[in-house]
């Protein structure tokens, strides 16, 4: 059978593109040509595709912290925008493919109605063509996605063996109903089989069918990339994580010489150099993890490959040995994951920490140059406001650059259930439930609160790049306003041609007088154009507990691949 597997397009205020790459869509595909099927790949998220698109009623409330036309470096979001191709151009790419089944990614919970829409689009074109849901919201939800008309069956946890038996039972005209892992509607009534036993040899598996994807799409800088998965599952259960309704709790892994070849592979057939590895888990078998980057190192040389996982590593995971390894095969940058700096909150979201051992891998990254983004989530229904700025102070003063997520409530976690039993947002209306909704309000923390503490992210951030730039290891607090000088007049600045940093340091300054944060605007006027400033709408209290707590710290430099060693121009 002829079978189209579609990435539909998505709508949000922000897309991170290097994220995009269907990988699993490319495995699946690859298991159904094992079956003897002819499958397509249709990834609606091509680069350079966006069109602004009116706010939507139910973000409305957002109007007040989003601005457009701001160039400040803390400016959050502005334009709501569609980013894929037009939904008439999938109308016309489903149609030309003729597809005898179609299979559509129902991944992120937030884009659930795009996965409908695109169903929608298919049925319209030929009622009969069979329409298949899957991925980690499908999982989840199995009957409340088989509330949408235009779908048929769901695939609920990995695909791997279900899709392929589901396309056989249809290509044959045989009943798929006994098949695990599946749900789907029989006159009217929905039928959900668990998913069976997980993979167990991931080496038996097919490489992803990357022949079906244009490798020219997914790239970091003019270097092709390719994602990665060399392990399946997760042990850890944070209360806050859905991976496991897809990859199960158990950490299944591929061997290492599995994982090489399919980097060969894919440098020989696509020309591919970076690779990023996707794996939830991928330096938590550590012998493991050591094997594969001495094996890159073996087969590609030193740091002859550019490597990446920006899905994110635990913090506790790493040790001298493994990053000098990590930096030995190419690792250029760590995207780490520390969750909150509280031992206590830590363990109430089941998630595994060890402080000495966190701000050791920091500090062992830091001496081998490897820039370092660690992530904590600000927003959990338990965590208080003085909770989130301890964190963001924390790793103020590591080397480091911080990585603030909103948390948002994800179906098919405890997490998820309490917020909906507390009634802190409602959890039906799956669009709001994204980072950059800000969803959930608490008795702790409000929206403005949260918004105020994404600023103080940002802003750190910048003096970070500025100190960094500077050569400087660290600068206290009360030192800081030095950064921005030499002082100018800020009338007379506004009528100067600003770049991003200029306008950074006059807003910081700003923030230090009057502890607000402010917006800028570029606008047109005789002979060139003016700036004006704005006051964007600042949690008070977040900013008067930050600078409290802050007033005596160092702010610490992040470590610069393979440059010079910082010297010191402030305590450390």
């Amino acid at each position: 059978m002829r079978i189209l597997l579609i990435q539909p397009p998505v709508e949000d205020f922000y897309q991170t593109a290097i994220r995009t790459q269907p990988l699993g869509l490319a495995s699946l595909a690859a298991a159904l040509r094992q079956h003897g099927h002819k499958p397509s790949i249709l990834d609606c998220q091509q680069p350079g595709c966006r069109r602004q698109l009116p706010l939507p009623a139910a973000f409305s409330y957002m109007n007040r912290f989003y601005t457009a036309g701001d160039i400040s470096p803390f400016r959050l979001y502005g334009a709501y925008s569609h980013f894929g191709i037009s939904w008439d151009e999938v109308r016309q790419a489903v149609a030309a493919a003729a597809p005898q089944a179609v299979g559509i990614s129902c991944q992120f919970t937030p884009y659930v109605e795009e996965t409908f829409k695109t169903a929608e689009i298919v049925k319209s074109i030929s009622p009969a063509i069979p329409v298949i849901a899957g991925g980690a919201h499908a999982s989840a939800l199995p009957a409340e996605v088989l509330k949408s008309p235009h779908i048929d069956y769901v695939i609920i946890g990995e695909g791997d063996q279900t899709l392929p038996g589901l396309i056989d039972c249809l290509a044959e005209n045989r009943d798929p109903g006994d098949l695990a892992g599946l749900a789907f509607k029989r006159r009217g009534e929905v039928i959900i089989h668990p998913c069976g036993d997980f993979i167990e040899n991931l080496d038996s598996l097919p490489l992803p069918a990357r022949d079906l994807l244009n490798s020219s799409w997914y790239g970091i800088g003019k270097a092709a990339c390719a994602m990665l998965l060399t392990s399946r599952g997760c042990p850890q259960r944070c209360s806050y994580c859905s991976v496991h309704q897809v990859m199960g709790s158990r950490l299944r892994c591929r061997s290492a010489e599995h994982v090489i070849a399919e980097m060969k592979d894919c440098r020989e057939r696509f020309g591919i150099t970076a690779f990023d590895f996707e794996d939830d888990n991928f330096t938590f078998d550590r012998k493991r993890a050591l094997r594969i980057l001495e094996g890159i190192v073996k087969t590609f040389g030193e740091r002859r490959l550019r490597l990446f996982a920006m899905n994110g590593l635990s913090l506790i995971s790493l040790d001298p040995e493994l990053l000098q390894a990590m930096k030995a095969a190419g690792f250029e940058r760590l995207d780490l994951s520390l969750g909150s700096s509280s031992h206590e909150l830590n363990r109430r979201m089941d998630r595994p920490a060890d402080a000495a051992r966190a701000e050791a891998a920091l500090e062992a990254a830091a001496r081998l140059r490897l820039p370092v983004t660690t992530y904590i989530i600000l927003g959990m229904p338990d965590h208080r406001l003085e909770d989130m700025v301890d964190s963001i102070i924390y790793l103020m003063e590591r080397p480091t650059m911080l990585g603030p997520s909103i948390f948002y409530p994800s179906p098919g976690t405890r997490t998820f259930d309490e917020v909906k039993e507390a009634g802190l947002c409602d959890v039906e209306q799956y669009g709001l439930l994204r980072s950059s909704a800000f969803p959930v309000e608490t008795l702790h923390c409000c929206r403005l609160d949260l918004v105020t503490l994404l600023r103080l992210c940002r802003w750190i951030n910048f003096i970070k790049g500025l100190l960094a730039k500077s050569d400087m290891a660290s600068c206290s607090m009360a030192d800081l306003p030095g950064l921005f000088e030499p002082a100018i007049d800020l009338t007379a600045l506004l009528l100067l041609p600003l770049s991003t940093e200029a306008a950074g340091c006059a807003l910081s300054k700003k923030l230090f007088d009057e502890k607000n944060f402010f917006g800028m605007k570029r606008l047109r006027a005789p002979g060139g154009y003016r700036h004006e400033l704005f006051s964007y709408e600042t949690s008070r209290k977040a900013v008067d507990i930050f600078f409290e707590k802050a007033h005596s710290l160092q702010v610490r430099a992040p470590a610069v691949s393979y440059g010079k060693p910082h010297t010191s121009r402030g305590s450390n």
